[in-house]
């Protein structure tokens, strides 16, 4: 896309905001689910060190390897939302940047 002149620049910033209040409700429903899942990670490392005997090195491996999969489809699609939006704020900043620089010109 060309950003050449200011209307292309405000258009451009005008179809990122859609595109972020689009994704809100996702965003959030992703966020929700991966904070409930790492709720349900962290009890079931707790259980699982509280279960285990031995050194506390090995009782924290235990709990890590316990809580490993849990919760790991939820964090992956939490982190590639913010991912996405993420490169849209930046998109949105070059854009505020673009147009000063055309009000400077």
């Amino acid at each position: 896309m060309n950003l050449s002149s200011p209307i292309q620049v405000m258009e451009r910033l005008q179809d990122i905001e859609s595109d972020l209040a689009s994704r809100q409700n996702e965003l959030e429903a992703a966020a929700s689910a991966w904070f409930t899942a790492k709720r349900d990670r962290e009890l079931a490392e707790a259980v699982a060190y509280a279960g285990a005997s031995g050194p506390a090195t090995e009782r924290k491996i235990i709990a890590d390897a316990a809580g490993a999969e849990v919760g790991a489809e939820e964090e992956g699609a939490w982190e590639g939302k913010r991912a996405v939006i993420r490169v849209l704020e930046a998109r949105a900043t070059i854009g505020q940047s673009l147009l000063k620089a055309h009000g400077r010109a």
